[in-house]
C-alpha cells in the first residue's frame, strides 16, 4: 500500500470521526474539504510523476552521450557513500554541534565535491594524454582549479594542503 492509500484511509478515518463527533457539522464544508484534499493529492501525484519523468529523461540523455568509462564511473559514484559517523565527528570538531541531518547533508556535499574533483582530474589527465589511474598530481591540479574558480575557499586559514608530497628519502 502506497502513501496515497494511507493518506486516503487517514482522510476517511478523520472524516468519519468528525461526522461521529458532531453530527450537525455542515455537510457542504466537509465536502469542500474533501475536494480540496483530493485536489491536493492529484497535484502532488502529477508533480511526482513529472519530476521522475524529467529525471529519467536526463539520465537516458546522459547514458546516450556518455562513454562507457563515464557510465562506469557514474555507477560507482551512485553506489559510493561517505561514512556518516565520520561526517558527524568532523562536524562536531569544526562547528561544535552536529545532528544526523547535518551529517547527511555534509556527506552529500562532500560526495559531490569529490565527484567534481575526480571528474576535473580525469579531464586534465586525458588532456595531457595520460591513461590509467589518476595520480596525486592530477588531484592537486583539480584542487587548485577549484580554488581558482572559487569553489573552495582560499585564505590563510585554509592554507593546509589537501594532498602533499613526502620526501621518501630519494
Amino acid at each position: 500500500e502506497g502513501v496515497r492509500g494511507k493518506l486516503v484511509r487517514l482522510g476517511q478515518y478523520m472524516s468519519e470521526r468528525a461526522h461521529a463527533a458532531a453530527p450537525d457539522v455542515d455537510a457542504e464544508r466537509v465536502r469542500r474539504e474533501d475536494e480540496e484534499d483530493d485536489d491536493l493529492m492529484e497535484r502532488l501525484e502529477r508533480r511526482r510523476g513529472a519530476d521522475s519523468t524529467r529525471m529519467s529523461e536526463i539520465y537516458f540523455e546522459f547514458a546516450r552521450v556518455a562513454s562507457e568509462e563515464q557510465l562506469e564511473r557514474f555507477e560507482q559514484y551512485k553506489r559510493s557513500k561517505l561514512p556518516r559517523a565520520a561526517m558527524r565527528k568532523l562536524m562536531q570538531d569544526v562547528v561544535g554541534s552536529s545532528t544526523e541531518r547535518c551529517a547527511i547533508i555534509l556527506s552529500s556535499l562532500a560526495k559531490s565535491y569529490v565527484g567534481e574533483l575526480v571528474e576535473t582530474a580525469r579531464e586534465a589527465a586525458t588532456k595531457a594524454g595520460e591513461e590509467g589511474p589518476l595520480q596525486p598530481r592530477h588531484l592537486r591540479a583539480a584542487q587548485r582549479a577549484a580554488q581558482r574558480n572559487g569553489i573552495v575557499p582560499q585564505s590563510a586559514i585554509h592554507k593546509r594542503r589537501l594532498f602533499w608530497r613526502t620526501n621518501s628519502g630519494a
